[in-house]
């Protein structure tokens, strides 16, 4: 097999699409030889800032091959029929028939012979570069031809030479040789293979291999201080640099006394830089990762990036300090200027909405148990979200839009407000996973709940796979707290008196209906991610429980109905609902029976009322039990159904009496759909 070595220079590739670029790349490379029968081994692929790079090893001939060709029917016109051989350059007698759903159609064989990899490779190559999916792509000069940045050089080599092709559009033609890093090794670079090419591209100071340079980094990482590693962002800075060079700066001392988010985040986001920590404290240097080696040991590089960064940490320690001379309450006069939408007015009125809601889930939780919430819980929330929005109008978030809601945490700290406020404060934004507390987790529901209603309001819910408002995934939060923090309210009712605020009485339930049914779409998923089987799912939310409930009726049915009694209590509904149909009269005369098999199971359906007590939906733990006790002694009636069914026939030929047979059975069925809802 013949070496093969492919090197696309590209001007800078986005680091956050690199990966996929050289994934999808080596894809289509591989999708193309197949196509054309090359045999090939040993694939590599690699990515950098200006490079992507594809090697393998190859057969010299494509394998010969016989492809089925289909044609037309066999009674086409003639002409139809003319067209086909004239096309694949046969005669009628090289055809043969073959039958597809009951239809002739003509087939013809044809041989393709073996080629010469050489002669494929250029073909190969360009059809690989043109179907590149970039997420979004430019053209450069003159030319129309499409691609992530500008791309200035192709070196291709097989079997050791130079191979030439080129790419019209732009008029570029493949060469021999590459180039090294930018600054340090600008010389041109010859290889015969891919191994060869790794090596020489090594000295000449670039790492191709993203892993590689991601290692470097780490290691470079653990010779300097302990420092904290982003994942998100060590993975963009391994897609910025050819060869990693980590260099340490210093951040003076008047900084530390910032926030320690206030620091952070222009490090991170905005500089790229990582943080120090010793012994868990936030200490007073950066790391970062240059591109270059410095003849003065990286000194001058330092002081630069020193110096941006001290120019961004002034501008945040000029905005703490301006914004700590007003309370953060005080604030709030600034909401009333800052439009939320034109038809749902302010920020200002978006926090009062917000603030009712959680007064809403409180009285609702209330309600269901006088023990929850404690009484201090309408207290912080309420208070919560009269500050919470409020470093909106802050100078600090104003400059730094990734601080808002830590920024208002720590000024609400420094104000002097309760720590649980300000734990709420903090926690508004994040992610399910990321809530630490329940009161944390009640004013995230709040804020979901306002914005999914507020929007619906004014009929700006998702269409399609448009969601500005990322409310899908408002939704999928909502559903997620209350599983996460067992927290059981009637989300329809909050919903209701949500929208008493936002909409005519007449049309808030047909609003209401639509957000259930928005946001039970969202709950089928969840539950069916969750290896909920499809029908308990779709049953156990169509039920029109309250979430908690329906997240425990899910799971316990679920496992009920794996269980063999399970599994003959199901079969048992539904040879039920077959007979019973769409009866819905459950009166039972008992002077129309004729068996002891009817009293008995008569007795049994009575029994089972008795024992069965209504749920204590107010607790989460007694509905758990209560369900799986129902769930097992619906079981138990199994034997009385089958005795039922052995000795007596249905279909009587009195009418009255068949009716009172179906009625019985359909008394059964009303309390088993209670319980287990397909």
């Amino acid at each position: 097999m013949n070496d093969f070595l492919l090197e696309l220079m590209v001007e800078e590739i986005p680091s956050r699409i690199q990966s996929m670029g050289i994934s999808t790349f080596e894809k289509l490379m591989t999708e193309e030889l197949e196509k054309y029968r090359i045999v090939f081994d040993n694939l590599q692929s690699y990515v950098s800032p200006r490079r992507i790079v594809f090697g393998a090893k190859l057969a010299a001939k494509s394998e010969e091959f016989f492809e089925e060709k289909k044609g037309p029917q066999i009674n086409a016109s003639p002409e139809v029929i003319s067209n086909f051989l004239k096309a694949n350059r046969v005669s009628r007698s090289d055809c043969f028939e073959k039958e597809i759903n009951k239809k002739n159609f003509l087939f013809v064989k044809i041989k393709h012979e073996s080629i010469n990899t050489a002669k494929l490779l250029g073909d190969i190559i360009k059809n690989a570069i043109y179907k590149i999916p970039w997420e979004k792509s430019m053209h450069w000069g003159k030319h129309q031809f499409y691609f992530v940045r500008p791309l200035r050089g192709i070196m291709a080599i097989y079997n050791g030479k130079h191979f030439k092709m080129g790419i019209d559009e732009i008029e570029l033609e493949s060469r021999n040789f590459t180039f090294g890093h930018r600054f340090l090794a600008p010389q041109k670079i010859h290889a015969e293979n891919i191994e060869s090419y790794l090596d020489k591209m090594r000295n000449a100071f670039v790492i191709v291999d993203s892993c590689e340079r991601k290692n470097l980094i780490l290691n470079s990482f653990k010779l300097n201080f302990p420092i904290e590693i982003d994942e998100k962002l060590l993975e963009e800075v391994v897609g910025l640099v050819e060869y990693p060079v980590v260099l340490v700066g210093k951040i003076p001392e008047k900084f530390m006394k910032l926030p320690e988010e206030a620091i952070i985040v222009p490090m991170r986001v905005h500089q790229r830089y990582f943080p120090v920590r010793i012994d868990g404290k936030l200490a007073p240097f950066f790391a970062f990762v240059s591109n270059n080696i410095a003849v003065d040991g990286g000194k001058n590089i330092i002081r630069g990036n020193e110096r941006v960064l001290n120019a961004r940490l002034e501008d945040a320690l000029f905005f703490f300090e301006t914004d700590l001379q007003v309370s953060l309450e005080s604030r709030l006069e600034k909401l009333k200027k800052i439009v939320f939408n034109d038809k749902l007015g302010t920020v200002f009125e978006r926090v009062n909405r917000i603030s009712s809601i959680c007064d809403y889930i409180c009285e609702d939780l209330k309600q269901r148990s006088p023990d929850s919430p404690n009484e201090n819980t309408a207290i912080f929330l309420r208070r919560a979200s009269l500050l919470a929005k409020c470093d909106l109008a802050t100078n600090m978030v104003s400059e730094f839009p990734e601080l808002q809601g830590i920024i208002g945490a720590c000024y609400a700290q420094i104000q002097g407000e309760k720590s649980e406020v300000c734990q709420i404060i903090k926690e508004q934004y994040h992610s399910t996973n990321d809530i630490s507390n329940h009161l944390s987790a009640l004013f995230s529901l709040a804020d979901k709940i306002e914005i999914i209603v507020s929007l619906f309001a004014i009929g700006k819910e998702p269409t399609g796979s448009k969601d500005p408002f990322a409310l899908r995934r408002a939704a999928i939060g909502i559903l997620k707290i209350i599983k996460k923090f067992s927290i059981d309210i009637d989300l329809s009712e909050i919903i209701r008196k949500a929208l008493l605020k936002l909409s005519e009485a007449s049309v808030i339930e047909k609003i209401v209906e639509k957000i259930r049914f928005f946001i039970n779409e969202r709950f089928k998923s969840i539950l069916e991610d969750s290896e909920i089987e499809h029908e308990i799912a779709i049953a156990v939310v169509e039920a029109g429980d309250t979430p908690l409930n329906t997240f425990l009726r899910a799971g316990i049915l679920n496992n009920f109905l794996q269980s063999d009694l399970g599994k003959k209590t199901i079969a048992m509904c539904k040879r039920i609902k077959n007979i019973i149909l769409d009866n819905r009269n459950s009166c039972v005369d008992e002077s129309l029976f004729q068996t002891k098999e009817e009293k008995n199971l008569l007795d049994q359906i009575k029994k089972f009322e008795h024992v069965i007590v209504e749920i204590d939906r107010n607790s989460s733990k007694n509905f758990s039990e209560k369900l799986q006790e129902k769930l097992w002694e619906c079981a138990k009636l199994h034997r009385s159904v089958s005795d039922f069914f052995d000795e007596i026939l249905i279909n009587s030929d009195e009418l009255r009496i068949k009716q009172n047979r179906i009625n019985l059975l359909t008394k059964l069925i009303n309390i088993a759909d209670t319980l287990i809802p397909l």
